[in-house]
């Protein structure tokens, strides 16, 4: 528990976006499983993606089950290679939480959360940065 506890600081350290001194506002969109964020008395589910370019960071995003059995969400934002699986607290340990940017990398966008379980995307800067810029430079024909 203790390195799952250190590991979690260290995240939190690491991220900037987390602990910043006033509300997520604009950097923030909700989900549910899917597109829709379910805000009732009875939803056992929220996903959200938190944008940390405002604060120089990598992008989060965060799927918490808190029903009793596994569910399958869809990250909503991105592709399978923009995302890095960097905390499950369904997994054996060492393997819920991974050292810093060594997290497995998403192979489809459907991502299996377990019960009462959370499950942290860390957005690859690198990837996205040279995905934009590829994109940009996109040759004409």
């Amino acid at each position: 528990m203790f390195r799952f506890f250190k590991g979690m600081i260290g995240f939190r350290k690491a991220h900037p976006s987390i602990a910043r001194n006033r509300f997520w506002r604009e950097d923030v969109a909700w989900y549910g499983t899917g597109t829709h964020v379910n805000l009732t008395d009875h939803s056992h589910t929220l996903a959200y993606c938190l944008h940390g370019g405002s604060q120089k960071d990598s992008d989060l995003y965060v799927m918490i089950n808190a029903y009793s059995e596994e569910l399958t969400f869809r990250v909503q934002e991105g592709r399978p290679e923009d995302w890095r699986r960097a905390v499950d607290t369904s997994l054996p340990s060492p393997q819920d939480i991974a050292e810093p940017g060594q997290g497995v990398r998403l192979k489809n966008l459907d991502v299996r959360v377990g019960a009462r379980s959370v499950v942290v995307l860390e957005g690859c800067r690198e990837l996205r940065t040279r995905s934009r810029s590829m994109l940009r430079h996109k040759p004409e024909r």
